[in-house]
């Protein structure tokens, strides 16, 4: 399903996607529809320290035969999109079999040279792409499906592989994302939104209130107020500027403005967003920095 078709998902009216579209439009500064053509794909990704820290990044629950084939989802259990009580702490699903992995062939033994050998290629093609090295995956249990290898046996080293991105379970819309990443997958009309943050609803700043002011629903306003704060050390929002805009470095004053406000309208305030950071592989659409950058949740436009 694209932005465009007007024929939502089971469970879903018209009407509420839209309500999130526009929800959404007021959290990124700006609507959906100006994010990509209608045919982009999106995804929600979790990463950071906290994976490492709590071990989370080589549990076996990832490479299971069926998770990488994208036939079951995974939900560590672990994993929430906030820290215990400040929200209704949502767990959070994954689809591994889009998930992204770090492989180190040179773990393992003689044996299984030709299993290496096929990780590294994968890996070495994989360089020059979107991820940047990392392996999808639904690539990754490929391999090892062909070599005959359960990655999740306690036989092989764990540091064999490592995930770096989980991909939260959703579609491939921009809309299907954000709501993966707020965890508003399950909500299907206003009455079915989370009730918000409880003890902690005071310590969001004004100013993420005032941003999703123009949102008509009032559970969902309030709801999406927790991940519109900039300042939270809890859940801060950072929104990104686009990736794929062309600046003449040669041109006057655009070589010291990397955003011109011209290009997004009378509206667009360039010091509102972070510059857009290749690194992070795909372009960022959204993040929002946990925990006092303990993890991440973002969005992305993806290729796979």
């Amino acid at each position: 399903m694209t932005l465009e078709n007007s024929t939502p998902p089971p469970g879903r009216s018209a009407e509420w996607e839209a309500t999130l579209a526009e929800a959404f439009g007021e959290v990124l500064g700006r609507p959906l529809a100006e994010h990509g053509d209608a045919d982009a794909r999106y995804g929600a990704y979790y990463g950071g320290n906290f994976l490492d820290e709590a071990e989370l990044d080589h549990d076996p629950v990832w490479v299971g035969r069926a998770a990488l084939a994208g036939e079951q989802t995974i939900g560590p259990g672990d994993l929430l999109l906030t820290p215990p009580g400040d929200t209704a702490e949502t767990e959070l699903v994954f689809d591994a079999s889009r998930s992204l992995f770090w492989v180190d062939p040179r773990e393992l033994p003689d044996t299984l040279a030709a299993f290496g050998a096929d990780l590294a290629a994968a890996v070495a093609a994989s360089e020059g792409g979107q991820w940047r090295g990392a392996l999808l995956g639904a690539e990754l249990g490929r391999i090892a499906g062909h070599h005959g290898v359960d990655l999740a046996s306690a036989d092989l080293s764990r540091e064999l592989w490592t995930l770096w991105q989980g991909r939260i379970a959703s579609g491939d819309t921009l809309l299907d994302a954000l709501r993966a990443a707020t965890g508003l997958t399950a909500a299907t009309s206003p009455e079915l939104v989370p009730a918000g943050l409880g003890d902690s609803a005071d310590e969001v700043a004004e100013e993420a209130h005032e941003l999703v002011a123009g949102v008509a629903d009032p559970a969902l306003r309030d709801y999406l107020a927790a991940f519109c704060d900039e300042e939270s050390h809890d859940l801060a929002l950072v929104r990104f500027a686009p990736a794929d805009v062309d600046v003449d470095e040669d041109e006057g004053d655009d070589e010291e403005d990397d955003f011109p406000d011209e290009d997004y309208g009378d509206d667009y305030d360039d010091d509102d967003f972070d510059d857009y950071d290749e690194s992070q592989g795909g372009t960022v659409v959204v993040r929002w920095d946990g925990a006092v950058d303990q993890y991440e949740v973002t969005v992305r436009r993806v290729i796979a």
